[in-house]
C-alpha cells in the first residue's frame, strides 16, 4: 500500500481519557528528527463504528489502488478529497520521544495503512496516548475518455476535427435563432423610449418644511410626499406614484443593462445627464464620455438636437450626486472603445469631430477607405459534440458591429462588473493593470486547492505528445485549477519551477518554425506568424496543435507565467478584438503592402492585367486562391479596386489562417474570459504574455547606426545624447519596451542582442535613428522593417522627452498623432 505522509491533529491523552488539547498543525517536512511506531490493535482504536470503518477501509484501498496504477503513467490527474471525511485515531507515543519531535504511525489495517507524521505536544512524553483527527485521504483520479473531439463549426472535417452531430447541430440552431430574436427585439428598442409617465401636481400644505412628509391623495390612493429641499409650502410639486417610480427605475435599470440582482455589492447606478448634439437624428448613435468612459448613446425617437437625455451607469463611487451633467470633450478622430447604455455592451465606435463638438459616430460606409474602414474579429461560441470543448465561428466584420459582454459571469453570479473593468482601464501604469488582472485570477476565477486540483505527468522524451493528451483532456473548469506537474522518472516536487520549466519548453517546440506551425514574419524574424501550410506539415491534427497552443497561452496568463513566442502585432488585435486596418499589412509584409497601396496611384488600373486572385507559395509548391467567388474571371477596374483592396486585407489578416485562429483563439477564451482583456492595449498584451525583456541598453547603443541629420556626428549629437538619457535614465522597463515595440514591431530582443537584429528580409540590420528636420515630422516615427526610428531634431530635451512619450504610447490607441 501506498505510504501517506501528513501532519495531523494531535490531542494530548491519558489513558482513556483525554485530559488536554494541544493541537497543532504543520505544513511541508520536519527539520526535527523522526521515530517510526507501529500501531498494533492495542495501541490505535477507531472512534467510529464498525460497519462505517469496514466501507471508509474497502473505499480507501480501492482508492490507492487506483492511485497506484494510473499515476505511473503520463497524463492529467484530477485530486480530490474522498468523501469519507476525517478519521480519528488514539495512538501511543513510542518511548524517547520529546516534546516539539515528529514521529511516524501506521494508521489503519492490513492493505490499508497510511503512515502518518504526529508532532508530540508540548505537554506529552513518551507512553503518554494522543487522539489524532487525520484528513480525508486524496483521491487521485484520471481523467477518463482521453482527449476530447475538436468539432468542425462548419461542416468540414479534418486537421484533427470532426463533424458536429445531428443534435449538437439542432441545439446550436435554436441557440442562434434566439440570440437573433434578442438582438432583433434590443435594436427595435434601443430608439423607442418608454412612455412618459403620469405626473400629478400637489401643492405643499400650510407648515410643511423640506424633508418633513405629507399625505395626499392620487388616483384613489394615499400617499406620503416627502418635501423635496428647495420647497416651500403653498409651492406646487410634480409627483409620480410608487408603482410608477418602479417601473422607472427598472427601465431605467433595463437601459444600463444591470438589475440589482446581477449589479455588485460595491458599485451603484448613477444617472447621467447630456444634451443631444447638433446633427444627430434619432435613431443615431453619438459618443461621449461619462466616468471617464466612451459611452454610446441612441437619440431617442422623441428627442431632438439640443434636448438632454438621461441614461444609468454602474458606478463604483456612491458619493456621486444624484444626476451627472455631461460636457463634451474634445474626441479625437479614431476607432475607439465605446459602452452601449442599452445592454451594456463593449463596442468600437469611429469618433469624428469637425471642430464643432460634432461627436457623433461615424458608421462604416459599404465603400472601403484604406484610411478608415477597420474590420475586427467576431467569435460567435457554440456547442461542441463533447462538453468539455466548444467550437465556435470567426469570421472579420465591420469594426462597428462586433460587441463583447462588460462584465464576467459565473453561474449565473456576476463576479466583475463593468465599474471595476473601467477602474481598472483607468489604471495608468502598465504593471498595475497586470496585478489587477493576476488578482482577479487568482482570487476570483481560480478554483480552490481543495475544491479540487490536476497533476500533470509527463516524460521528458515525449513532452509534447503527453502535454497534448493531458492539456486536451481538462474541461475549462479544470483549466482554472492549480496544477502541480511531475516529469515521470525525476525526484523533483513542483513549486513552481517545473511550472515554469514545462511552460517554456512546451511554447519553444511549438513555436519553432521546424515544426511547420508558425513562421517568422517578412518583416521582424523575432515575430511569428501563423503558417498557412500547416496543414501540409501535420495533416492529421495540425488544428489540435492551435487549440493546445490556444490553451497553453491562456493558461499562462491565468497564472502569471510567460510564453517563449512574440506574433506578429495582428495576432495580439484578433485576441483583443481590436480594429483591423489596412495599414497593419505592413508589418508581416511590408514589400506587398506597398504594391496595394501603389494601386492608388495608377490612373488606369487595368493596365496592370489584375483579377481578384493571390498566389500562394505551399513548400515551394504555387497555389491560386480566388478571393472573391470565381476570382480568376473578375478584372480589377477602377470603380472596384476598393473591394480589391478590401479583399486582400481581409485574406492576409485572417481569411489565410482562419482554421487555425479560430482554435487558437476557443483554446485561449477556454480560459480567459474576453472582458478581463479590455483593459489592455496589444502591447500590453504582448508584455503580459511574453514578460518584459531584459534590455541591456549599452548594446542597444552599440549596435546602432545614425543616418540623416545624425549621420555626420552619429552618437555624438546633442539630440541622440538627449536621446539615450531619456531611455537609459527615465524610462521604465514597460517603456522602453514600448520604444522597442514602437521601433522594431515586437518586444523580443535576440538571444544574442542587437548586434543580431534583422530586417524584413532577414539580414542583419542594426537599430537606426535617423535624424529629420521638424517640419518633416512633429513626432518620432517608425520602420518596423527596417528597424529604424526618425527622430526630428528639437530644440530641448524636455520637447524630446514630451514626443516621444506621446509617440510609443499613442502607437497603440489607432489614432493618427501626424
Amino acid at each position: 500500500a501506498p505510504s501517506f505522509c501528513i501532519i495531523c491533529t494531535a490531542t494530548h491523552s491519558m489513558g482513556n481519557s483525554s485530559s488536554s488539547n494541544h493541537r497543532r498543525r504543520q505544513h511541508g517536512t520536519s527539520a526535527y528528527p523522526a521515530q517510526r511506531s507501529r500501531a498494533s490493535s492495542s495501541q490505535v482504536s477507531r472512534t467510529v463504528n464498525s460497519s462505517t470503518a469496514a466501507t471508509a477501509a474497502s473505499q480507501s484501498f480501492a482508492s490507492s489502488t487506483v492511485a497506484t496504477t494510473a499515476l505511473s503513467r503520463p497524463g492529467a490527474y484530477s485530486v480530490t478529497r474522498s468523501d469519507q471525511g476525517s478519521q480519528v485515531f488514539r495512538v501511543q507515543i513510542p518511548l524517547g520521544v520529546q516534546p516539539g519531535q515528529v514521529f511516524e504511525v501506521m494508521c489503519g489495517g492490513p492493505g490499508n495503512s497510511r503512515s502518518v507524521r504526529v508532532r508530540c505536544p508540548a505537554q506529552s512524553r513518551g507512553g503518554n496516548y494522543l487522539q489524532l483527527t487525520v484528513p480525508p485521504e486524496p483521491l487521485t483520479r484520471a481523467q477518463m475518455g482521453g482527449m476530447a473531439e475538436l468539432t468542425s463549426a462548419t461542416g468540414e472535417g479534418g486537421g484533427g476535427q470532426v463533424r458536429m452531430l445531428s443534435e449538437v447541430l439542432q441545439r446550436n440552431n435554436v441557440q442562434q435563432q434566439q440570440e437573433l430574436e434578442r438582438d432583433n427585439n434590443l435594436n427595435s428598442n434601443s430608439t423607442a423610449p418608454p412612455a412618459p409617465p403620469t405626473t400629478y401636481m400637489v401643492t405643499v400644505p400650510q407648515g410643511i418644511r423640506p424633508g418633513m412628509q405629507f399625505a395626499v391623495d392620487v388616483a384613489g390612493q394615499r400617499m406620503m410626499v416627502t418635501c423635496p429641499v428647495g420647497v416651500q409650502a403653498g409651492m406646487n410639486l410634480r409627483i409620480q406614484t410608487p408603482e410608477q417610480q418602479q417601473q422607472r427605475r427598472q427601465s431605467l435599470h433595463s437601459s444600463g443593462g444591470t438589475n440589482s440582482s446581477s449589479t455588485s455589492s460595491s458599485t451603484s447606478m448613477q444617472m447621467f445627464e447630456v444634451i443631444v448634439p447638433a446633427g444627430v437624428l434619432p435613431g443615431q448613435s453619438f459618443s461621449l464620455l461619462a466616468n471617464g468612459q466612451r459611452v454610446l448613446v441612441t437619440c431617442p425617437r422623441n428627442i431632438r438636437p439640443g434636448q438632454a437625455v438621461r441614461f444609468n451607469l454602474p458606478i463604483s463611487d456612491n458619493s456621486s450626486p444624484p444626476i451627472k451633467h455631461l460636457e463634451y470633450e474634445d474626441i479625437p478622430d479614431g476607432w475607439a472603445r465605446t459602452i452601449r447604455v442599452t445592454d451594456m455592451k463593449i463596442q468600437w465606435v469611429k469618433t469624428k469631430s469637425d471642430g464643432d463638438k460634432d461627436n457623433s459616430v461615424d458608421s462604416q460606409t459599404t465603400t472601403f477607405d484604406v484610411k478608415n474602414s477597420a474590420y475586427t474579429r467576431k467569435l460567435r461560441f457554440l456547442e461542441g459534440n463533447d462538453p468539455r470543448m466548444r467550437t465556435g465561428i470567426l469570421e472579420l466584420v465591420p469594426a462597428n458591429e462586433s460587441s463583447i459582454d462588460s462584465s464576467v459571469q459565473r453561474n449565473g453570479k456576476q463576479i466583475v462588473g463593468y465599474a471595476e473593468i473601467a477602474a481598472a482601464h483607468d489604471k495608468k501604469k502598465f504593471e498595475e493593470k497586470a496585478e489587477w488582472f493576476q488578482m482577479i485570477c487568482r482570487d476570483r476565477l481560480r478554483i480552490e486547492w481543495n475544491e479540487g486540483h490536476m497533476k500533470i505527468k509527463i516524460r521528458r522524451a515525449h513532452l509534447l505528445h503527453d502535454s497534448i493528451e493531458a492539456v486536451m483532456s481538462l474541461s475549462p473548469t479544470d483549466m482554472r485549477k492549480i496544477w502541480r506537474f511531475e516529469f515521470l522518472g525525476e525526484v523533483a516536487i513542483d513549486a513552481g519551477g517545473l511550472q515554469r520549466e514545462w511552460f517554456q519548453l512546451v511554447t519553444e517546440q511549438l513555436f519553432d518554425p521546424d515544426m511547420g506551425l508558425w513562421l517568422p514574419s517578412a518583416s521582424n524574424q523575432m515575430a511569428m506568424r501563423i503558417n498557412p501550410a500547416s496543414e501540409i506539415s501535420c495533416p492529421e491534427n495540425h488544428l489540435i496543435y492551435f487549440r493546445f497552443l490556444g490553451r497553453v497561452m491562456g493558461k499562462a496568463m491565468f497564472d502569471g507565467q510567460i510564453v517563449a513566442g512574440h506574433m506578429v502585432r495582428h495576432l495580439y488585435k484578433h485576441i483583443l478584438g481590436w480594429p483591423i486596418t489596412f495599414e497593419d499589412l505592413e508589418i508581416p509584409d511590408e514589400s506587398y503592402y506597398n504594391s496595394l497601396k501603389s494601386l492608388l496611384k495608377l490612373e488606369n488600373i487595368e493596365d496592370m492585367c489584375l483579377d481578384f486572385t493571390f498566389l500562394e507559395n505551399d513548400l515551394g509548391e504555387n497555389r491560386t486562391v480566388d478571393l472573391i467567388e470565381n476570382g480568376s474571371n473578375v478584372d480589377v477596374t477602377n470603380e472596384n479596386l476598393p473591394l480589391f483592396l478590401e479583399v486582400n486585407m481581409k485574406y492576409h489578416m485572417m481569411e489565410r489562417v482562419k482554421p487555425q485562429l479560430n482554435e487558437l483563439l476557443l483554446g485561449f477564451f477556454d480560459v480567459i474570459p474576453e472582458p478581463l482583456l479590455t483593459v489592455f492595449d496589444f502591447q500590453e498584451l504582448e508584455l503580459l504574455m511574453c514578460g518584459l525583456p531584459e534590455i541591456d541598453i549599452e548594446d542597444w547603443k552599440k549596435y546602432t547606426d545614425y543616418q540623416g541629420l545624425f549621420e555626420q556626428k552619429g552618437s555624438g549629437d546633442r539630440v541622440v545624447q538627449w536621446f539615450w538619457e531619456i531611455v537609459s535614465e527615465e524610462f521604465d522597463h514597460e517603456q522602453r519596451a514600448r520604444l522597442l515595440q514602437f521601433s522594431t514591431g515586437t518586444s523580443g530582443v535576440p538571444s544574442r542582442g542587437f548586434s543580431v537584429l534583422q530586417s524584413n528580409d532577414g539580414k542583419i540590420r542594426k537599430f537606426c535613428i535617423n535624424g529629420i528636420k521638424k517640419d518633416i515630422s512633429l513626432y518620432p516615427r517608425s520602420h518596423t522593417c527596417f528597424n529604424r526610428i526618425d527622430l526630428p531634431v528639437y530644440s530641448s530635451k524636455n520637447e524630446l522627452r514630451e514626443k516621444l512619450k506621446v509617440a510609443i504610447e499613442s502607437s497603440a490607441t489607432g489614432f493618427d498623432i501626424e
